[in-house]
């Protein structure tokens, strides 16, 4: 008998015993299918059916960026071998795993091995939320208010809305934005998230807070708006009022009322405004314990006016309100005190080299209670809209039951890029300022102008004492 017969006689009584020869028992690793074929990044415990031939007992699984032998972000965190055609591997997908295809590789315990290409690939998980930002787009005619937080832990100045980004994307926002830790290396803006329902986008609107509240009025988007928002501090929620029918009381649409808060009642002050041409001077009053307004009327005392600006002043118990402009007409230079139900006229005087008290609009004014006095910067000087270049000191005293101010120049006062800011240290005209108490700062953010290129926004952030 020749080798060769005595070799096929061999493998006879082999297959006729039972026994598969060596190479037969060795059968080639194949991986050919997952189930599922893809994930969405950030999906945790998923398990993936792998699809093949050859797996045994001691299988195990990885997957690979297809055509490298990078994980991209995908473990293994369990195989289960069901039988040689099948096993299941428990994945969990990183959140920043990479967008990519993936191959499948089994190996066993004798070193046979076999992948599988793109047979798996990871998604963007939809509808995910884009991360939070961590500083204010450029702005200018924003909503700018201080809590009136008397320490570091509880003093917060609060930003909503303007118009403004850059000019490939110009917007009105609707975002709402804290500042804290005025005047330290660790002041920082942080987005406040919301939920879902927010005020839609504005400009020109009036802001007050206090009481762990801030109250967001009217303002313009395409038009005027007749819409009162209320932000919980607490719960870092807003509520809508509703303004929507004539029996309930509240300010018509209108851009650029004068708001603020008066600790004494807990009741938020709004006061005029301006519809188009026509300018108000009525006067609403509105309550966080029953969330809604009251009307006070058309004022006696104070004409109608747009773009004013008030501030409780603690030394009189009263809101003063100060400035704006008859629409179209002029700037003005009068000053109001509020008591919680009448305005009454303040006099004005003023401590030389100051020769006259200036008219402004769009200023901002704050009381400082270390200095007690009030401060008045920013705004502009006309209806041009001449930018206001001097900050102003103006102090109280009553004489005969009547209130008197007295206005002087401000001096002495720095003022550098705040921390975590652009570098800039110029107070733009159209800067809205808020004032921190604890750190005895102004803080003031933004602002807009008209140049050669057409409107530049701004989006820097200056601390002033």
């Amino acid at each position: 008998m020749n080798a060769w017969k005595r070799i096929s006689l061999v493998c006879c009584s082999f297959f006729a015993l039972g026994i598969a020869p060596v190479d037969a028992a060795l059968a080639q690793v194949k991986v050919t299918a997952a189930t599922p074929s893809s994930a969405y990044q950030g999906t945790i415990s998923l398990d993936v059916i792998v699809s093949g031939s050859g797996f045994d007992p001691s299988a195990k699984a990885q997957y690979f960026v297809s055509g490298t032998t990078k994980t991209g972000g995908i473990t293994v965190k369990k195989v289960v071998f069901r039988n040689s055609r099948e096993l299941v591997t428990t994945v969990d997908v990183a959140a920043d795993a990479n967008l990519a295809s993936f191959d499948i590789q089994v190996t066993l315990a004798s070193g046979r091995k076999g992948k599988g290409t793109t047979l798996f690939s990871v998604k963007a998980k939809p509808n995910s939320p884009p991360p939070a930002p961590t500083y204010p787009p450029a702005r200018y005619w924003h909503s700018f208010a201080s809590n009136g937080g008397e320490t570091a832990q509880a003093g917060r100045l609060y930003m909503f809305g303007g118009d403004g980004g850059v000019a490939s994307s110009w917007a009105t926002f609707n975002d709402l934005w804290v500042y804290t830790n005025a005047g330290s290396t660790g002041a920082a803006w942080t987005f406040v998230s919301t939920g879902s329902s927010v005020p839609g986008p504005r400009k020109n609107a009036g802001l007050s807070c206090g009481g762990g509240r801030c109250v967001l009025s009217n303002g313009a988007y395409v038009g005027s708006l007749k819409e009162t928002w209320v932000f919980t501090e607490s719960s870092s929620s807003w509520y809508q009022v509703s303004c929507g029918s004539r029996r309930v009381v509240c300010p018509s649409a209108r851009v650029f009322p004068t708001m603020a808060y008066l600790p004494a009642n807990g009741t938020h002050v709004l006061f005029g405004g301006s519809a188009g041409s026509t300018a108000f001077n009525d006067t609403f009053t509105f309550s966080p314990a029953t969330m809604t307004w009251k009307s006070n009327g058309n004022s006696s005392a104070v004409s109608a006016r747009s773009r004013a600006a008030a501030a409780f002043v603690p030394a009189m118990g009263r809101i003063v309100l100060f400035g704006g402009q008859q629409v179209n007409v002029r700037a003005l230079n009068d000053m109001y005190s509020w008591n919680g139900s009448v305005w009454a006229p303040v006099q004005q005087a003023t401590v030389s080299p100051l020769a006259a008290v200036p008219s402004l609009h769009s200023h901002s004014i704050a009381w400082d209670p270390a200095g007690l006095r009030l401060i008045v910067t920013g705004g502009y000087v006309d209806v041009s809209d001449t930018p206001n270049t001097a900050s102003f000191y103006v102090t109280f005293s009553q004489q005969g039951g009547v209130w008197k101010a007295t206005w002087t120049v401000a001096s002495g006062i720095g003022c550098q890029s705040a921390a975590g800011s652009v570098p800039d240290s110029t107070v733009h005209p159209g800067a809205r300022m808020a004032f921190d108490v604890p750190a005895g700062t102004q803080v003031l953010f933004g602002g807009g102008e008209n140049l050669d290129g057409g409107t530049t926004a701004y989006g820097n952030t200056v601390e002033c004492r």
